[in-house]
């Protein structure tokens, strides 16, 4: 397959990477909460549920952008969307 656009694919190529890392370091550090929680049967305190949250929206997000990553990569191979929607 031929890249017809190669800035979206670089830059899909970039987002896909960032998003790739974010769910990588993110998601031990949820299993490590959801073990923590469970396994010792304490319930989390305020700061730390804080952090889980947290932590849970940043995961959210990393696999948003590998979405969007994919999305622009398929994208910038296709002839149809070389020029906008092409009918």
């Amino acid at each position: 397959m031929e890249i017809r656009n190669q800035r979206k694919f670089l830059v899909g190529l970039i987002i896909l990477i960032l998003g790739s890392f974010v769910i990588v370091f993110d998601y031990p550090q949820i299993e490590y909460f959801n073990n923590l929680e469970s396994d010792n049967s304490i319930t989390l305190e305020i700061e730390q549920k804080e952090i889980f949250q947290k932590i849970l929206i940043e995961f959210t997000i990393g696999v948003i952008l590998l979405i969007i990553g994919i999305v622009l990569i398929l994208i910038s191979m296709l002839k149809r969307f070389e020029n906008r929607f092409r009918q």
